[in-house]
């Protein structure tokens, strides 16, 4: 990837920053959707269409029940009992008529109409002291009623504000969610406002509205904004019988914004989110405390064992988990102690060889002093040249062996394993030996045993082991190699007829460079078994000397155990 874009890699920062840069991108992300909800929410908000919905169901039960009961005939009085002539008093007048005569003769005659008074009894005894402003508007647009223009005398009305005696004590009292709440309302509420009145243009006068209702006979409403600028709905319903109109209703109603349900929604989707990231980082700080602790401590580990400089008496302690912090702990522990142990080994090995190669080299130094001086007879010269020869053969038999076993720790570090038969591959191993004086019995009660190892290295193993048998044999004897199957490893004994090995040696064997060997001892460098224990180490198996319990076989008996593979 190009630098430039290096800057938005998260591997180029710190495990605490690549904690905080998460926390803050699923912050900024969650808070994303919240300011979606709440959009979505404050948008589709019906808490007006309700409102509406309940004044029209006012409306018409007001225009439904002056319909019934408010168009009547109205009753009026014969004017030919009211006239006075001059020579009469009104008693007389009065009395002159009849009863049936202060009746309209027509009666029946009379047209419907809307009866102004019932109709006022019916609105001021049912909404005078309603929120809502209602007007009734005859057919001829004459105001019948009006709760906003009835006064009941003038006796003071005085308005207290009960809120107003909260002390200030009461006010302290508050808790510092009530305070967060109201807080959180009211800002929703003024928000859900201006959404509401983004969609409220509409502008109209009660004039216009009756006029259209009584012309189109049907349901209309207006939004109008009044002198405190404050949104107000207008609603009209005509008061109809017989496909007549005969009036107008109108209910003039102050829309409330304020929606209890959509702010407790969307306060606990906030309160929600809040506790979420509160959570989220708190969690991410013992997360981080857990984890990036634990590693720059593995760090500083690392840095003391790599530093020469320091005190090796320090006790450095690993972190002890069962988590993936914990196993690489353990790796590097693992990784480290077999580095010391290969340095130990570097350097005892080269303190060996310097050791072994400090024989021949000093026999040779004084021989070849002795040559040159010139002072022995010749016979000594013979014996001197024939041990200079057997020194510089050991030489050369130590530094091939020294070069097998260097040789043979790089390819146990890099050799490649694979799975495969060990029975077979054995049986056929032992038919290729080139042993003609020694037979080699071959025992197993299994054709088949699956391990996953290098087959060069497991050769070589068992030509070490069978050509040591085969020095410490007599002629004409034999070697057995027996296999057997257990639990989940399978197990090799290679037994001899020589004169065996006392088991108080059973370690020593493994040194590098031992022999106890009386004949053939500069053939032979005593790496062998060194590093056959090596190879069988890194197949995750043993190779020991153990005690002999074979009748027939009764020198030294060797134990390879390796794992099965199924």
């Amino acid at each position: 990837m190009s630098k430039p874009f290096n800057f938005f890699l998260i591997s180029n920062y710190s495990l605490t920053t690549q904690i905080v840069i998460i926390n803050l991108s699923t912050a900024i992300l969650a808070l994303f959707f919240l300011i979606i909800f709440n959009f979505f929410l404050l948008s589709s908000n019906e808490y007006l269409e309700n409102q509406k919905r309940i004044i029209n169901s006012q409306l018409n039960e007001i225009a439904n029940y002056l319909n019934k009961n408010a168009i009547k005939r109205i009753l009026t009085f014969d004017d030919s009992c009211n006239s006075v002539s001059e020579e009469q008093n009104r008693e007389e007048a009065r009395t002159g008529c009849k009863e049936n005569d202060l009746l309209d003769k027509n009666y029946e005659d009379k047209p419907l109409q809307l009866d102004p008074t019932y109709t006022q009894q019916y609105i001021y005894s049912n909404f005078l002291n309603s929120e809502l402003t209602v007007k009734v508007f005859a057919d001829d647009w004459t105001k019948f009623a009006d709760t906003n223009d009835f006064y009941v005398g003038e006796e003071e009305i005085v308005v207290m504000d009960i809120n107003s005696e909260i002390t200030d004590n009461d006010k302290e009292s508050l808790n510092f969610y009530q305070v967060y709440k109201n807080i959180y309302f009211h800002i929703y509420n003024l928000t859900q406002k201006y959404f509401n009145e983004q969609k409220l243009n509409k502008l109209k006068n009660d004039n216009i509205t009756v006029m259209e209702t009584i012309k189109t006979k049907k349901l209309t409403s207006y939004i109008f904004k009044d002198q405190d600028k404050i949104f107000k709905a207008v609603f009209a319903s005509p008061i109809l019988k017989d496909e007549k109109v005969y009036g107008v209703v109108l209910i003039i109603a102050p829309l409330i914004y304020d929606n209890i349900d959509t702010a407790n929604q969307s306060i606990l989707l906030t309160n929600f989110f809040l506790f979420f990231i509160s959570i989220m980082f708190f969690l991410s700080l013992l997360f981080s405390k857990s984890i990036v602790a634990p590693i720059k401590l593995l760090s500083q580990i690392t840095q003391l064992e790599r530093d020469k400089s320091s005190d090796n008496k320090i006790d450095i302690k690993y972190p002890k988990r069962k988590d993936e912090i914990g196993a690489l702990s353990y790796d590097i522990k693992s990784m480290s102690d077999d580095l010391k142990k290969r340095i130990n080994e570097i350097e005892e090995f080269a303190s060996d060889v310097s050791h072994e190669l400090k024989n021949p080299i000093s026999s040779l130094s004084s021989s070849s002093e002795l040559l040159i001086q010139n002072k022995i007879t010749q016979n000594s010269k013979n014996l001197l040249i024939r041990n200079m020869i057997k020194d510089i053969e050991r030489m050369n038999i130590l530094i091939s062996d020294i070069s097998n076993y260097t040789l043979t720790q790089v390819e146990i570090d890099e050799e490649v394993f694979e799975k495969f038969n060990v029975i077979d591959f054995l049986s056929n191993f032992i038919k290729s030996l080139p042993y003609e004086n020694i037979e080699i019995e071959f025992r197993s009660n299994n054709t088949s045993a699956y391990i996953v190892a290098n087959k060069n290295k497991l050769a070589q193993v068992f030509y070490n082991i069978i050509d040591n048998s085969f020095s410490y044999s007599p002629e004409k004897s034999k070697i057995l190699l027996n296999i057997m199957l257990e639990d989940e490893n399978i197990i090799f004994h290679i037994v001899d007829q020589g004169i065996g090995i006392p088991l108080d040696f059973r370690e020593k064997i493994f040194d590098r460079f031992y022999t106890d060997r009386s004949k053939d001892k500069n053939k032979h460098t005593g790496l062998g078994l060194s590093i056959s224990r090596k190879i069988i180490d890194s197949f995750k198996g043993s190779i020991n000397l153990i005690e002999n319990n074979y009748e027939t076989y009764q020198g030294a008996c060797f134990e390879i155990k390796l794992p099965l593979k199924g």
